[in-house]
């Protein structure tokens, strides 16, 4: 089995398993309308994409714009990520939308049961490799 191959399982997996998890949880039965979102909050989010955004995160959000991302294990200690590596709970919503739009091969977004964002998966093709995203929120912290 090819290093790519292997990749893509494991991403596979991984994906299965947070899903698995979410719908344990009742997570899954989240709202169908999107957050209201305030102008400022803090969200924790581990970030599993081949990029310099992978690893575990604290964004900051201020006046609708990112305007911090923390590095909260190792992976993301590492990255090279800047804030536009990073997106506002509005700006996955919108991205949902177009990838639905235009047909992406997965676009999935899950929310809290308040329509906050829980999670997003999106892969815009399926014969591409290494253009998976995946972010799953832990925590969000609104002042």
């Amino acid at each position: 089995m090819g290093e790519a191959t292997m990749r893509r399982a494991g991403r596979a997996l991984l994906v299965a398993s947070v899903a698995g998890l979410l719908g344990a949880c009742g997570i899954l039965s989240g709202s169908d309308e999107p957050w209201d979102e305030p102008a400022d909050y803090t969200y924790d989010a581990t970030i599993t994409v081949f990029g310099p955004s992978a690893g575990e995160w604290r964004i900051t959000v201020r006046d609708h714009a990112v305007a911090g991302a923390r590095p909260l294990d190792d992976t993301a200690l590492g990255s090279s990520a800047t804030l536009d590596d990073f997106a506002t709970f509005a700006e996955y919503e919108a991205g949902h939308a177009q990838a639905q739009e235009r047909g992406d091969a997965v676009s999935r977004l899950v929310r809290t049961r308040d329509g906050a964002l829980k999670s997003y998966e999106h892969d815009g093709s399926k014969d591409a490799v290494d253009d998976e995203y995946l972010i799953v929120v832990s925590q969000v912290t609104v002042p």
